[in-house]
């Protein structure tokens, strides 16, 4: 099967979790550091945001200044060892704070660390609403684009999958293996593809058992591959087709 390749992160679909004290428990080693404590990000947070935020962003992000999330000096920082040299002496276009105390210093790399974990970690990515289509189109373009394929089995669709399945299955479809017919020596051979490349092609029939060719001018490969069509429609496939259709299998309960 043909992994396809989607607009599914351009599209909005996914977004990072909200910022918040890590849980008691995930992975204790994100980043091969441990996790922060959580009073120590709520500290950080708290003096961060006021003095830092109105340049770096109140998640460490960026905005007129650069995103700690993925900086550098950030990511080596430990303990506050590489920040704090910076943040009390300043640099070209940051102010110094001379006056914030190590401790301080030490709950900022907290903070950091953490949002550099969050970013790291998908499990701490949250699904948002995805059914935001119009199912009135989407069964117009379903009916010009998909039908011929899927004509039936699809009644209750709705019940059996979530939408976020039901997008994932579009994108990303499962199907059987292609089957192949090699002709070579006036003789057919089918089954199903095993191998291939512009060399040789490899099949297994019905029996199990292995064939293998050399291609070449008198060999005819002819290969069946059960997602072709969903691998051209994804070449033309717009975000709204796709939320569009999403709409209208949701109807299907």
């Amino acid at each position: 099967m043909r992994v396809l390749i989607s607009g599914l992160i351009a599209s909005g679909l996914f977004a990072q979790a909200q910022s918040q004290a890590p849980p008691p428990r995930r992975n204790s080693f994100l980043i091969s550091r441990p996790v922060p404590d959580a009073a120590a990000v709520e500290r950080g947070k708290a003096v961060f945001v006021p003095a830092c935020g109105f340049c770096h962003g109140s998640n460490a992000t960026g905005g007129e200044g650069p995103d700690l999330v993925r900086s550098a000096v950030a990511l080596r920082d430990e303990n506050g060892e590489e920040i704090g040299p910076l943040v009390h002496a300043g640099r070209p276009g940051m102010p110094a704070f001379p006056q914030m105390t190590d401790g301080q210093i030490k709950d900022i790399a907290a903070f950091l660390r953490f949002r550099q974990q969050a970013a790291i970690d998908r499990g701490n990515y949250a699904v948002k609403e995805v059914n935001t289509g119009d199912a009135v189109k989407g069964q117009a373009y379903f009916s010009s684009h998909c039908a011929t394929c899927h004509a039936t089995g699809l009644q209750g669709i709705a019940i059996s999958y979530q939408a976020i399945d039901l997008i994932t299955r579009i994108l990303y479809p499962r199907g059987d293996k292609s089957t192949v017919t090699v002709t070579a020596a006036g003789k057919a051979t089918t089954g199903t593809l095993e191998y291939l490349d512009d060399f040789e092609v490899g099949l297994r029939d019905n029996a199990g058992e292995y064939h293998a060719f050399t291609r070449g001018p008198a060999v005819k490969v002819d290969v069946k591959d059960p997602l072709e069509a969903h691998e051209k429609q994804m070449k033309t496939f717009q975000d709204a087709d796709l939320h569009n259709v999403l709409a209208y299998l949701e109807t299907l309960k």
